[in-house]
Parts: structure tokens; sequence; C-alpha cells
């Protein structure tokens, strides 16, 4: 069947490469940009009217959860509103096996693709106590199955160390030399400690970009170091970038964190490194205490018999985790997470959010841009992030007046405002705020040959 085409007029086209917006036309047909200028089709061409409107690059978020195979739908959904057109799941160490996700994401809504888990790869060869390290049979094992994953297509690395504790530096050091044999890889890291200890976490992560020549992502910088530590730690990072270690940084724009109940996270002391902040901070994300803030008897029944279910930690401090935002190699992603369709409000609307935080802290609409298309593109070596005459057809047209996210704690799916067209592998995928009812997206794979 025949793609349909379209040009796009009247709109602002924000074109990364020159770093401004130009009032011209887009054409997009057979998957690609055509042409970007003054595109006199008609006959057989689709117009779309963007006057009043900013045309971009979809937005690209590096660092999202999609890992629940029953349900592929509504976090892929969440963010293809919001104008995401390429996600990255798997992080935080629990990214799949290729085996046990692909199947099932042959049809995604947006352009998917995965990092391999620490914390899978640790339970695939049997360590199940996430307070020991792995054994040195155990880390071969380990990079056996990472060296498979990563011929089949992975594309990385991820490491939630602060959910795996006791994780040793051989254990780290021995999987980074497997991912150091592929080009165009990387290791996304949820460091090892929040609160008062974060600069350790920060210095071990740059220590293994450092030690193996790899690009290390620090995933949601914010929610770990908005302790009063961020802009220690963003010191810290300067100082490597400076000696050429490539470390890279994403944060989403909230001051609330969310992760499983039954996680190391929620250990008992954890008020001791949020400077006293406790159950009176942490809401219910998700089950039978959704929306509540829990008490020592709710907290004691989660961690019991609901772990998976998720906590929401009102712990963060807004300043520091807009001032991250804006450091200009601070990618927006959303760290989305459900459970059973509940959640955080990240997952719905971190990029019109983000966005606002941006032009808030003083930016261009240019500049904001960049946050949300090519520096995270950058980041994952990906082709999107810019629009360009035979490049990716991934477009969001949005109203920059009326772009507004409008997910809450309480109505954590609600969809944003202004966000009215958005194409995917240049097909329409949202017309009218509206998911249209074919997925456009594909499941991405690299198969580069492994390094000598």
């Amino acid at each position: 069947m025949q793609q349909a085409r379209y040009v796009i007029r009247g709109g602002e086209v924000y074109l990364p490469e020159e770093e401004k917006l130009r009032p011209v036309s887009v054409a997009v047909a057979k998957g690609k940009i055509q042409e970007i200028g003054a595109c006199s089709f008609s006959e057989g061409w689709n117009e779309i009217d963007a006057s009043g409107c900013i045309v971009s690059p979809g937005f690209i978020d590096s660092h999202m959860h999609d890992e629940q195979v029953a349900d592929p739908h509504t976090i892929e959904k969440a963010l293809l509103l919001q104008g995401v057109t390429t996600a990255i799941a798997g992080n935080c160490g629990a990214g799949p096996l290729f085996e046990d996700i692909a199947p099932y994401r042959k049809n995604p809504w947006l352009n998917l693709g995965y990092l391999t888990g620490h914390t899978t790869l640790r339970e695939k060869v049997g360590v199940e106590d996430r307070y020991r390290a792995a054994t040195e049979e155990e880390i071969h094992s380990m990079k056996i199955l990472l060296e498979e994953e990563l011929r089949k297509g992975s594309l990385g690395l991820s490491f939630g160390l602060e959910y795996m504790p006791r994780t040793s530096p051989e254990e780290i050091h021995g999987l980074a030399s497997v991912v150091k044999g592929y080009p165009r890889r990387w290791i996304a890291v949820h460091i090892r400690y929040d609160g008062p200890r974060c600069l350790e976490g920060v210095r071990e992560t740059v220590d293994i970009a450092k030690k193996h020549g790899l690009r290390v992502q620090i995933s949601h910088f914010g929610s770990m170091n908005a302790f009063g530590n961020c802009q220690a730690s963003l010191d810290l990072l300067e100082d490597a970038w400076k000696e050429g270690v490539d470390i890279t940084l994403d944060c989403y724009p909230y001051a609330a964190f969310c992760t499983r109940i039954g996680s190391a996270v929620f250990d008992p002391g954890f008020e001791e490194r949020w400077s006293g902040k406790g159950l009176e901070s942490i809401e219910a994300g998700s089950g039978k205490y959704k929306g509540q803030r829990l008490t020592p008897e709710s907290y004691r029944d989660l961690r019991e018999n609901y772990p998976r279910d998720l906590g929401i930690a009102h712990v963060l401090n807004e300043a520091e985790v807009r001032n991250c935002l804006v450091h200009p190699r601070c990618a927006v992603a959303s760290d989305g997470v459900l459970f059973e369709g509940q959640g955080h409000p990240r997952a719905a609307g971190t990029f019109p959010r983000a966005l606002r935080w941006l032009r808030e802290g003083g930016l261009s609409w240019e500049e904001a841009l960049r946050h949300v298309t090519s520096l995270p593109a950058d980041m994952i070596w990906s082709d999107g992030g810019r629009l360009k005459a035979g490049g990716p057809g991934d477009l969001v047209i949005f109203d920059p007046r009326t772009l507004e996210d409008t997910a809450t704690f309480e109505n954590q799916l609600s969809p944003p405002r202004g966000i009215h067209w958005v194409f995917v592998n240049g097909e329409l995928a949202v017309r009218n705020g509206e998911i249209l009812e074919i997925p456009r997206g594909r499941f991405l794979r690299r198969f580069d040959q492994v390094l000598a």
C-alpha cells in the first residue's frame, strides 16, 4: 500500500543545524523528509496548515521503561501524545533479553529500542540476592549472555546500582569490557547512591567511562542529586568533560521520583538520606493505597505483600532539578514507568512540562527544543532529532501558545494540550491530539560487527 504524502505549510520550522526557527514548508513521503523549503507540491499531496505552530523533529526519550510484556501500549501511547517518536527502554538494570521482549514489540507505537539490564543478567545466571556480589563464575556467565544480546541488536547495557547495592567493581568492569567491543553502544547508570553520597555515585560512573573509553549516561540526574548536591555533581562532570570523558545525562521536570516500593531505595532508614523526610513524603503510585501518603502499616503491607507497586517520593529540591534541566548537556527524558496502568505523571507530561521549565529558565524555543531533539539523538547515536531532506520522517507539530502538560499525581495519564500532529516514520500517528489506530513505530536493533 502506497504511503500518504504530506506538505506541512505555515509553521515555524525548527532546524537544529541552523539553531533557529524558519517559516518554511516541509514535505514528507516514503518515510522520509523529502524537501524543506518552498515545497510547491499540490496534486496527490495532503496539506497540513501549521499556522501558529512550531514544526519540530520528533522528540527523543533516551530513558523510559517499557518492560511489561502484558501492557505494551499504555506507556508508548502516553509518550506518543507528547510528541515522542523514538524511545529507549530497558534502563536502570531492568532491560529484558531479546527472546523475552521482541515477540511482544513487533508493532510499537513509536520507534523503540532496548538496553540489556544488569539486573536481568544477574537473574538469568542465578543471582537472586540483590545484597550479594556475583561470583567470578557468575560474572563470566553474564558476560557471555551480554555478548549474545549485543550481537542480536541490544543498544547497550544498563545498571541500576542503587537497586543492586552490593554489585562489585569486578562485576561492573567485567560487563563494561564486553560493551567496549561494540561500536555506538552505551552504558546507562542509575548511580549507587542518592542523597548525601550522590557524589560518590557520580565519581564511580565517571570512572567506568574513563576506564573503558565508553559513553556512559547518568540516568535521571536530578532525582539522584537534587538533595543539596546537584551543582557539586555537575561541577564534577565539568571536570570530567575537560578531560575528554564521554559522560551524558538526562533529567525529568518533577520534584518527586518514583520506583517500586519493594526496592532497595525504600529499605528502612531511607529518611536519613532525605533530610528526615519520611513516610509522610511517600505517596502510593499504584495498587490498593494509590494516592495515599504512606503510614507505618501501609508501608509494611506494601513491602511484604505488594513489592512491585510504585512509591512516589516527594523529596527533591525543585530549584536544583530546574538547574540540572537547563544545563546545556542535559537531555530531557521521562523515566516513564507504570505498573498496571498507574504511576507517576512524568509518563504523560514530561516533554511539554520540560519545555515550559526550559523556557521559564530563560532559554529560547530553539535552545529548549535542542534538549528534546538533537541533544538526545546525538547521545544515543540516532539519525533522528533533526529535520533534513532524506532524514527520518519523524515530526511533531505543536502550538507553543497552548502547549501544556495536564497529567497530575491524581490523574497521571491525562494527555497534554497543544500537540496537534505527530509523524512517525513518515506516517501520521497523531491527528488533532488523537492517536490513529495503526502503530507506526519500529523495533530498533543494532547489528554492528564486534570490534577486534
